[in-house]
């Protein structure tokens, strides 16, 4: 069986664009009612690779476009013109330079490759970080599922989401998705991810009963 090593490309001056869809809802339920937030919203942005240093690309992300389906307040959307930078190796280990992502949830959009070649089947576990390099209770396991039937420059990876480590049988599982790898382009041509994630808090007025809290989302990004 083949083994493949693969690694992010950098070309200063390479320009990449996603349309992102983010479509699900927030469900609350406690002892004095439950409400239901939907969510559609779809945004544009760009990944400019600005410079090459240190083994690290320091790369400049900028949402250029928000929109909502549904109505959601202005402070709570993206900002659209707001602009991050992050500082990538070839693997996809990420710091974002100023600590702040350019929006929530875009720790999920870059996949980190291991450093030894692999063959189809394999997998790896990435605990997930914040945009401030902090640890997260969250791990992700990426399967390398081959390459894509449709087009073999692409190269097709499944994960799955797990709020603890995935060899902890306690461990729940929190989401399912998909990346694809542009081997000519070194880069993230597509990822689709579905979250669904639930807990539950005590109640403050009466901790005999609880807050739950439920929420259901599906991710897209493709490179346009």
């Amino acid at each position: 069986m083949q083994n493949y090593c693969f690694r992010y490309l950098f070309k200063i001056g390479k320009t990449f664009s996603y349309r992102i869809l983010i479509a699900g809802a927030v469900e609350v339920k406690s002892p004095v009612g439950c409400f239901r937030n939907p969510v559609g919203i779809e945004m544009l942005i760009s990944q400019k690779i600005v410079a090459y240093e240190d083994d690290q690309a320091v790369i400049s992300v900028v949402i250029e476009k928000v929109s909502s389906e549904t109505p959601i307040a202005q402070d709570q959307l993206p900002q659209i013109g707001k602009k991050s930078l992050m500082r990538m190796d070839p693997l996809g280990r990420v710091f974002w330079v100023d600590r702040q992502a350019a929006w929530q949830g875009a720790e999920y959009s870059m996949m980190r490759f291991p450093e030894e070649p692999i063959s189809p089947g394999n997998h790896w576990d990435q605990q997930v970080e914040d945009a401030r390099g902090c640890a997260s209770p969250f791990f992700t396991r990426y399967t390398f599922a081959g390459l894509n039937e449709e087009n073999e420059r692409e190269a097709e990876f499944r994960t799955e989401l797990f709020a603890g480590h995935p060899d902890d049988a306690r461990s729940q599982t929190t989401g399912r998705g998909r990346f694809y790898f542009d081997l000519d382009a070194g880069w993230i041509s597509c990822c689709d991810n579905i979250i669904d994630f639930q807990f539950s808090i005590p109640f403050p007025e009466n901790p005999q009963e609880t807050i739950s809290t439920k929420t259901s989302l599906q991710i897209e990004m493709k490179k346009l």
